[in-house]
């Protein structure tokens, strides 16, 4: 869940703010129902009431919806916008939208469930003739120069303070996806591919997989690859959060080689990416080859994955096996049947109370089965 801090951040990206106020403002048409696919504090529900929308849907799983409401008040647009809070996969509307707006992603597009979201939200809210912000979102991919970037990762851990050694670490790093660095056209070393296209309004798959092939056009050190997106919101209307941009919300993906690599001019380099989601967090997986000219492999090949950072326990794994027999612990018991209990006839205080009897090993005391309830009520109860 973001802060009001970060909901502040995402508005004042001005490229991208900017960029969803023309496209909502032209997207918009008097009298349409809108919805706005993961509200926050209802900033794009908001320009939809101020565009024309006769009533807009917002739906936001976190508390900041409650926000949203006091910002619909201070502009006029109570009457016009519903505030609807919990997962959109839940919840049901009772008219069919012209307009779906979402920004659901993270530092891409595959974040967390956002795919399946827009889609089920565009089978069952969205009217057969309706229109979606975003239309499309591109990726691309290019080998880069990351020297910085790079020595931001792995110095803390390979010259640890208070002569420590913490470098049996590295490994797992340089298997993962990290974000937020800067760079720009100068760093690149290849020209950027574009390797995938989310089409919206089509029913964009949720995995993602690339054969790519990159030929340096100026020797340097290769670093790893970095990715980013661009996107149609609406018609013309979109933006980058490529290297020109210099700052952006979403941040880039730097996926690192385990070793820097010096590259000359003219070196051909495939890469097979891959992003898979496993039940909400993505695996991703890039494998590169280096080649000669004539095809022959110029130097060992690196194969990485972000699930080679993933530090699952035997047991764990073992757990969510398709083949495995599940058997509830006794909290798990405690809970099961603290859920059954809220039948609209016993208060929250009473549930814990006769919770605390009925699993005594469970509950630490009464305050701590009144926690637990008060958690599944917000959770499950309306």
């Amino acid at each position: 869940m973001y802060s009001l801090h970060e909901y502040g951040q995402m508005i004042a990206d001005k490229g991208r703010t900017e960029a969803y106020a023309e496209a909502i403002a032209r997207a918009v048409r008097p009298g349409d129902v809108a919805v706005d696919l993961g509200s926050g504090v209802g900033f794009f529900a908001l320009l939809a009431c101020r565009a024309g929308a006769r009533r807009v849907y917002a739906i936001e799983a976190a508390d900041a919806v409650q926000w949203g409401k006091q910002f619909a008040a201070a502009n006029g647009f109570s009457d016009r916008i519903e505030f609807l809070q919990g997962d959109s996969r839940q919840i049901n509307l009772p008219e069919s939208a012209n307009l779906l707006i979402s920004d659901l992603r993270g530092a891409l597009p595959f974040f967390r469930d956002a795919i399946p979201s827009i889609e089920d939200a565009r089978q069952r809210f969205l009217a057969p003739d309706g229109r979606l912000i975003p239309q499309l979102d591109k990726l691309y991919a290019a080998i880069v120069d990351a020297t910085m970037p790079y020595a931001t990762i792995m110095e803390p851990w390979r010259n640890s303070p208070c002569e420590l050694d913490l470098s049996s670490i590295l490994p797992a790093l340089l298997n993962t996806g990290h974000g937020g660095g800067r760079f720009s056209k100068s760093d690149l070393l290849t020209e950027p591919q574009e390797w995938c296209r989310l089409e919206y309004a089509m029913g964009p798959s949720k995995r993602a997989a690339a054969n790519i092939q990159f030929r340096t056009f100026r020797p340097g050190t290769g670093h790893g690859i970095w990715i980013w997106f661009d996107t149609q919101l609406f018609e013309d209307i979109g933006f980058t959060t490529g290297p020109e941009v210099k700052e952006t919300i979403y941040g880039r993906i730097l996926l690192p080689w385990p070793e820097p690599v010096s590259l000359k001019e003219g070196q051909r380099i495939e890469v097979e990416l891959h992003a898979d989601s496993v039940g909400g967090p993505y695996i991703w997986r890039w494998d590169t080859h280096f080649r000669e000219e004539n095809g022959q492999a110029w130097r060992d090949s690196f194969r990485q994955s972000t699930f080679q950072s993933a530090k699952f326990s035997h047991g764990a794994l073992r757990r969510r096996s398709a083949d495995f027999v599940p058997v509830l612990t006794e909290q798990g018991q405690a809970q099961g049947w603290m859920l059954q209990a809220m039948d609209g006839k016993r208060s929250l205080e009473e549930i814990a109370r006769e919770g605390v009897g009925r699993f005594p090993r469970a509950f630490r005391d009464e305050d701590d089965a009144l926690r637990v309830a008060g958690e599944l009520s917000e959770k499950f109860t309306q």
